[in-house]
């Protein structure tokens, strides 16, 4: 399980606070990559972990960040050479 480390996390409610789109690759349960660009409206601690809520509605739990707005999420760096040529 990654840990989200605070420079992360005060990246990631600095791009909430602004309400810009933003693109973001996470994973899946099924460890599917995907990504999608959209707003990022909330940062929420519940029991099961934190997780982020899109303007969809969508919430992506934070351990399955991989990359928000180029910057690669605590122990996903190794996923560099893969997205490359999608960011």
């Amino acid at each position: 399980m990654t840990t989200l480390t605070e420079p992360y996390r005060d990246m990631l409610r600095s791009l909430i606070a602004l309400r810009k789109y933003v693109k973001i690759f996470y994973t899946t349960d099924l460890n599917e990559l995907i990504s999608v660009t959209s707003i990022m409206t909330e940062l929420t601690t519940k029991p099961e972990g934190d997780s982020v809520t899109l303007a969809s509605g969508e919430s992506i739990p934070v351990n399955r960040l991989v990359n928000v707005n180029g910057v690669y999420a605590p122990g996903h760096e190794d996923y560099e050479s893969c997205l490359d040529c999608r960011i």
